[in-house]
Order: structure tokens, then C-alpha cells, then sequence
């Protein structure tokens, strides 16, 4: 009786050691997804093992259009053009703008697990590419389109005399009366970042947090499809205050992330 217990005691020893052993991270031999949220917006992804010291991981982030902010601005137009000895007056009525931060970017990381084994705190490197608009600006004016319409070989004129209020910064208009404009980043920028917890998890479902920056490069501003200069932009409406603030922009070139993440493993 106690040979059975004992060859019993030790079967069931063997097998939940083998059941523990049998977890083992190779190339691809198992499959995570994730979902998540943070600075990126919200994330989906899926990501596999190379070995217990790296994972492989790709996925899709979306800041959804809900972001989104509405304002009413002036239209700068103390002007007026003189039309057959005439002098007809720019309309100046206030038009409504819309800043729109949604956009779509692709990710790939590999994350390094440097003690192996579960080990769960990791480094990531890897990279971020497109979504290189971080803001969008748009707005339109009814007087403004309507007044172009019924001048139209004075719109050039018109437009140099034209402009949005935004702080202390003029926004063109074009032609058809319209605001569109821009801050754009690389479309490819290097990832780095550390956290803690799995990709591809040892259970089914786990949790794991990850802080790190991407190189945006520098910040460009377009006006109407044109490259703006900051700058001179700048310097021409705000003057001395204005290089400050544009020495600020040059030197935002890191965009910070901060991401949640549910993770589960499928195989």
C-alpha cells in the first residue's frame, strides 16, 4: 500500500513538473494580442516570443475623432480694397474652427526581458510610422467665400489682408474661404521605452504598463498644403516674443507615451 501511495505521490510530481515545464517561449511558438490605452490612444496588437529574453510585438494605435475642439475666432480684415475708384470694405465676422487630434499610427517593438525566464520588467526599442499630423486646424467663412466669389480678380489682394485671431497668430485663408492647416511630425520615429509585465503571457491574461518617447523630429507647420516658417511668422506677429516661442518649438521634438495594456495569449 504505501509502494502505491509512493509511486502515485511521485507520478503526480512528474507531471506537474512536466505541466510547469512545458511553458516554454521559442521562436514563434506561441501568440499574444493586446489591447490598450494611453498617450498613443488606443492600441491593438498582436506579438509572439523569440526566446524568453525577447518578444516580437506590432499593432495599430487610434486617437479617435472625439477628440476634437471647437472655437470661434476673428477674421482679422481691417482693410479694404478699392474697386472701380471705389472703396469696398473686407468683411471681418467672426468664423467657427475646428482642432481635430485624431490620427493613425503603426507600431513594431522588440521587448527585451534582460533577467530571461518570467522575468517581466523589459526594454523596448522599435519604432512608430505615420500619423505624422499631430494637429489638424480647419474652419470656414461664408462672407469671406461669398466676397472673393463677387471679386474674384481681387482675391490675392483680399487674402494678404485676411486672417484668422489665434492668440497672437494670423491663420490664411484660401480662396474658398477656408482655414486648413496643420502640425505635422516625422512619419517615422524611434521608439524607447521600459515597463513592466508580459507581451505574451504565461497564463491567459495579464496586465503590463510601459513608459518611453518617440523622436518626432522637428515640429512643421502647414498652411493650405505650404510650409509655413515658423519664425518669421512668428517674429511678423508677435515680434521679440515671437523667436521665444519658436526656439520652444524647435526643441519639442520627443513625444511622450504612457500605455495600459490587457494582454492575453491565444496559443
Amino acid at each position: 500500500m504505501m509502494k502505491k501511495i509512493l509511486m502515485m505521490a511521485i507520478l503526480c510530481l512528474v507531471f506537474t513538473t512536466s505541466g510547469f515545464a512545458q511553458f516554454k517561449r521559442t521562436a514563434f511558438n506561441h501568440v499574444g494580442l493586446n489591447a490598450g490605452v494611453g498617450t498613443e490612444g488606443i492600441s491593438i496588437g498582436v506579438a509572439a516570443p523569440i526566446s524568453n529574453f525577447v518578444e516580437l510585438e506590432a499593432g495599430v494605435d487610434i486617437l479617435p475623432k472625439m477628440l476634437k475642439i471647437s472655437e470661434q475666432m476673428n477674421i482679422e480684415a481691417d482693410a479694404s480694397i478699392i474697386v472701380q475708384g471705389q472703396s469696398v470694405r473686407i468683411p471681418d465676422s467672426p468664423v467657427d474652427v475646428d482642432a481635430d487630434f485624431s490620427r493613425t499610427a503603426f507600431h513594431a517593438k522588440a521587448n527585451i526581458y534582460p533577467f530571461g525566464g518570467n522575468s517581466k520588467f523589459f526594454v523596448a526599442a522599435g519604432f512608430a510610422m505615420g500619423g505624422a499630423k499631430l494637429a489638424k486646424l480647419s474652419g470656414h467663412s461664408d462672407d469671406l467665400a461669398q466676397f472673393i466669389s463677387r471679386y474674384p480678380e481681387y482675391s490675392d489682394e483680399i487674402l494678404n489682408h485676411v486672417g484668422a485671431e489665434l492668440s497672437d497668430y494670423n491663420i490664411k485663408f484660401d480662396k474658398n474661404g477656408d482655414i486648413n492647416a496643420d502640425l505635422r511630425c516625422n512619419s517615422f520615429r524611434p521608439y524607447l521605452g521600459l515597463g513592466f509585465g508580459r507581451v505574451v503571457p504565461k497564463n491567459r491574461l495579464g496586465f503590463r504598463w510601459e513608459i518611453g518617447c518617440q523622436y518626432m523630429g522637428k515640429l512643421k507647420i502647414y498652411q493650405n498644403g505650404e510650409k509655413v516658417d515658423v519664425r518669421k511668422a512668428l517674429n511678423d506677429s508677435m515680434g521679440e516674443d515671437g523667436g521665444d516661442i519658436a526656439d520652444i518649438v524647435d526643441k519639442i521634438q520627443f513625444y511622450p507615451v504612457l500605455k495600459l495594456q490587457i494582454v492575453g495569449r491565444i496559443l
